[in-house]
């Protein structure tokens, strides 16, 4: 669920053209320049609180922020583990094992 976009002008690096009045010399840069930039905040069902960062300009950079802390309290609840949380530290775990099982990739079974 989308719950808000913010729009920034930032420092970003994109592309101007160069002119001179030696042919190798002209032609496209790379440069620090400002930009506008959008940031979509999201609350997603599995991953929890997340936000996207899409700059405007070529090249289009894209920057997605997932937080591992939220996706893992979503597994928690699912599996009625009980926590404490303190802004975006776990203190206290009724399961450790669980919840390290849940970071961990799970192997997978040869047919």
């Amino acid at each position: 669920m989308l719950i808000c976009v913010l729009k920034a002008v930032e420092p970003c690096m994109s592309f101007e053209y160069h002119r001179s009045e030696n042919a190798k010399e002209r032609g496209f840069v790379l440069r620090p320049r400002k930009c506008l930039h959008f940031y979509h905040y999201y609350l997603h069902p599995t991953f929890g609180f997340m936000n996207v960062r899409i700059q405007t300009w070529f090249p289009l950079k894209i920057q997605i922020c997932l937080n591992g802390r939220e996706w893992l309290g979503v597994e928690l609840d699912k599996h009625s583990c009980a926590y404490q949380r303190s802004d975006n530290c776990f203190t206290a775990l009724a399961d450790p094992a669980l919840a390290q099982r849940g970071l961990l990739p799970q192997p997978k079974k040869l047919a």
